[in-house]
């Protein structure tokens, strides 16, 4: 039933001749973001553009490692964004409760319709917000729940967004999608400064 999860991975532009390793690590944003993936995952070194800021995390087992599937089985996305981009995020109320309006709901949908979204939870604290969303456009990639986990967090002064989906044979709950999300946020840090 989980391969049914990482059908989606064909799309990721696998190559019928040479493949990267996955990795446990990458660096983005010029090598001032570090992220570790949780255990059990590996950075999709195919579908991630670190040139872009851009990572995707999947479980190990699927892109070939010889491993046990981890407790929480998703996709997650990060992305870092400019140079002082988290500023927006020093003001972590403000920014989930923008969150929540249609502008804020646009900017969740995959398809920038407000209409489309039903924020369900949202947490504020330490620079950074989580807000748990149903979606009810079409998924990032086919075989996506439509429910997600997104957090937005200041790293190294730039603003960092990590998304969290199941699939859609074999959705996440709340708990194991905010879990798996808080796993991801633990694994990035600034190399600038040791506390980011």
């Amino acid at each position: 039933m989980f391969h049914r999860l990482i059908g989606f991975l064909s799309l990721t532009m696998l190559t019928a001749c040479t493949l990267a390793a996955p990795e446990r690590s990458t660096t983005l944003a010029d090598g001032e973001i570090f992220l570790q993936a949780p255990a059990g995952y590996c950075v999709d070194m195919v579908a991630s553009r670190p040139s872009r800021d851009f990572a995707v995390l999947a479980p190990c087992n699927v892109m070939g490692v010889v491993t046990d599937a981890p407790d929480v089985v998703g996709l997650v996305t990060v992305q870092a964004g400019a140079a002082d981009s988290g500023a927006i995020a020093l003001d972590e109320i403000a920014l989930r409760d923008f969150l929540i309006t249609d502008t804020g709901n646009a900017l969740l949908s995959q398809t920038g319709n407000a209409a489309s979204i039903n924020v369900l939870s949202t947490q504020a604290f330490s620079d950074q917000v989580m807000v748990h969303f149903a979606d009810n456009g079409p998924p990032p990639v086919a075989g996506l729940q439509n429910e997600e986990w997104r957090a937005f967090r200041s790293v190294g002064g730039r603003l960092v967004t990590v998304g969290v989906r199941g699939a859609s044979a074999a959705p996440l709950q709340d708990g194991p999608g905010a879990s798996l999300l808080k796993l991801v946020l633990a694994g990035v840090r600034s190399t600038e400064t040791p506390d980011s």
